[in-house]
């Protein structure tokens, strides 16, 4: 097949971008500056566009009438083909698209919507509802800068090599339909209230639910801790907490509430002698962090400025395609190809400017290891960088110029050594004739910035503190000599009533968290890939089903936290295990990675949706209301 790189002498060249604005950038770069109604065209080559989606799977009454109802004998709906609608409210577009693509004056065609499961599909859809079979390229670019456009030209793959992907790409598209149509018709059928249920959908509500009920079912526990304050010979004080030393873990500082053994340690306290039993400093280090991957991105966002997760995904699609200053940001990646790492120099000198007195010594200059660098770790796309396009003469909003700037100082921090500070934990005994106890300070000191100096981190929000009040025990700094063996003076010593914290409802960055990992719990933020592979959605979905969930009223925001509302609990309490399972969910995932790499077919896996489908809408329909209900508004 003839490379589609350039205008054949037999015919023009469709192009074919998912939005007008890209449109417009190829057409600048092909010399397509004529303009039309829905196109520009020149110089050998027609762009035109979509607008998202024009084409999608057609509504089960459009596969048979009798399906427009909602009746528990037509279920499970199964289609045994899936024709393809052309959307009303873009038709006009879809019908000029389609004219271009079927145009006896066009040769080849170009797909060149975004590079990933859900452009491809879009282009897919548009080109088989079109009836178009003519030769097709793929454009597959991370960055829509010029420079960019003109090398994905001159390197486009021929369109069959994105069959695997276009497969995986239905495949999402179809069990997507076969869930949320039969179960929502199911469970509404069952439960005589509107439920809409999805494949990704419920099981990400059913993280937000477990927590919310973990929450409302906490019941308070009040517990005493007794401080004292303590003189060093130098005149130096340090404030430590009584504990026990065979005490459970988590709960060794926890005395009755009745006050009775609080009261014993204070008065042991004003008695007895005090002397420092252990001094024990460990160096922690921290390696410069992966460069971002979007939920990376969203997830660090949040964090520090609270933004939610689509917010984050629009600021950064428009520094992408708007401002040209970042690379393709919906990618999984965290690291960079070798070719990407050789342009680095070029970009840190682009950016570099406003980071001045902040840059480790070779920065943009010695290349950077593996751990940043690995081709064994990026497929379709790499990290989130920013490119070389000069930022001066971008008008960036506030929103806009906070992600672009953790986007540069994430970059800048990977040339830079390790953050190593030290934590020294300070066991002082108090003893007497019979008694001996132990109470436990804890400290850290910075022994070197590295990276952290290019850090964003949140504001520490504290109460103001009265003069003369001393520091909190978790946030003092320790004095310099302390000693084992070296006396101390009690110069002080209370007890404190506290109370016990329910668990915490999520945020958006710690659900992007949980969806990321198909619900398991991990520290660890480098997450393995076999876990990213396994997980709810894909980086590019996340943020839209946490937006569905919250128009759908089954969850709402309370300040930063996601809370579960009283819907959301009843449709999670009355769906079968599977529906809400994160792991099956985040296995079918695991599926789609591998129809998509070609080491999985598509057909096994709708059979195997299919099967799902049948066996829950079983069991949801086994008993309870019987009848017709009312189908749900179409948003």
């Amino acid at each position: 097949m003839p490379s589609a790189a350039a205008p054949s002498p037999a015919g023009t060249v469709a192009v074919v971008a998912e939005k007008p604005s890209v449109a417009r950038d190829l057409a600048r770069v092909l010399g397509a500056s004529k303009k039309g109604e829905g196109y520009l065209h020149g110089n050998g080559y027609v762009v035109t566009w979509a607008i998202g989606h024009l084409v999608g799977l057609a509504q089960p009454h459009e596969i048979r009438p009798e399906w427009r109802q909602w009746r528990r004998d037509l279920l499970p709906i199964l289609p045994d083909r899936w024709p393809l609608v052309v959307y009303e409210e873009t038709r006009q577009q879809y019908e000029l698209v389609r004219k271009i693509l079927t145009s006896p004056k066009v040769s080849r065609v170009v797909c060149a919507t975004d590079a990933g499961r859900e452009g491809e599909l879009i282009f897919r859809y548009i080109y088989e509802a079109a009836g178009c079979d003519k030769p097709v390229g793929r454009l597959w670019v991370s960055s829509l800068t010029a420079e960019a456009i003109r090398a994905g030209f001159d390197a486009l793959r021929e369109g069959r090599d994105y069959d695997p992907l276009a497969d995986a790409a239905r495949g999402r598209s179809r069990a997507d339909w076969l869930v949320g149509m039969n179960l929502s018709r199911a469970y509404t059928l069952a439960l005589r209230e509107e439920f809409s249920v999805g494949r990704v959908q419920t099981p990400t509500l059913a993280l937000l639910v477990e927590r919310e009920l973990a929450v409302r079912a906490f019941v308070p526990e009040d517990y005493l801790e007794v401080v004292a304050t303590f003189r060093t010979p130098a005149g130096s004080t340090y404030r430590a907490t009584w504990f026990n030393p065979t005490g459970e873990k988590g709960r060794e500082t926890r005395l009755p509430a009745d006050g009775e053994e609080a009261t014993r340690i204070v008065e042991r306290a004003r008695t007895g002698e005090a002397r420092i039993e252990s001094v024990q400093a460990e160096t922690q280090r921290m390696a410069p962090p992966l460069f971002y991957d979007l939920t990376e991105l969203q997830r660090h966002a949040n964090r520090l400025f609270g933004f939610p997760a689509q917010k984050t995904l629009n600021v950064a699609q428009a520094l992408y395609e708007r401002y040209k200053l970042i690379s393709y940001p919906r990618t999984d990646s965290r690291h960079l190809s070798r070719d990407v790492a050789r342009t680095l120099p070029r970009i840190v000198k682009i950016i570099q400017g406003r980071y001045e007195g902040l840059l480790a010594p070779g920065t943009g200059e010695r290349p950077l290891g593996r751990r940043f660098v690995d081709d064994s770790k990026v497929t379709d796309h790499h990290a989130i960088i920013p490119t070389p396009t000069p930022p001066e003469k971008a008008a960036l909003g506030a929103d806009e110029h906070k992600i672009y700037d953790l986007l540069c100082r994430r970059l800048l921090s990977a040339w830079h050594p390790d953050h190593i500070w030290s934590v020294t934990t300070v066991i002082t005994a108090i003893a007497g004739e019979d008694f001996r106890d132990r109470y436990r300070a804890s400290g850290s000191a910075v022994e070197q910035v590295g990276w952290k100096v290019l850090d964003v981190g949140p504001e520490r929000k504290r109460q103001p503190k009265k003069a003369g009040e001393p520091a909190d025990v978790d946030e003092q700094s320790l004095p310099a000599g302390l000693e084992a063996g070296q006396p101390q003076q009690v110069t002080g010593v209370e007890s404190l009533q506290k109370k016990t914290r329910p668990p915490r409802r999520f945020n958006e960055a710690t659900l992007l968290t949980a969806m990321e990992t198909a619900g398991a719990t991990l520290d660890e933020k480098e997450l393995s890939d076999a876990m990213k592979e396994k997980g709810l959605g894909t980086p590019a979905t996340r943020a839209g089903i946490i937006e569905i969930l919250l128009k759908r009223g089954y969850i709402l925001r309370e300040g930063k936290s996601l809370k579960a509302t009283d819907k959301g609990v009843r449709l999670i309490e009355a769906v079968h295990a599977e529906v809400k399972s994160p792991v099956m969910t985040g296995q079918w995932e695991a599926r789609l990675k591998q129809i998509e790499r070609g080491a999985a077919e598509l057909a096994p896996f709708l059979d195997g949706i299919a099967a799902y489908v049948r066996d829950v809408v079983g069991k949801a329909l086994g008993g309870g209301a019987t009848g017709v209900a009312r189908p749900p508004r179409v948003d």
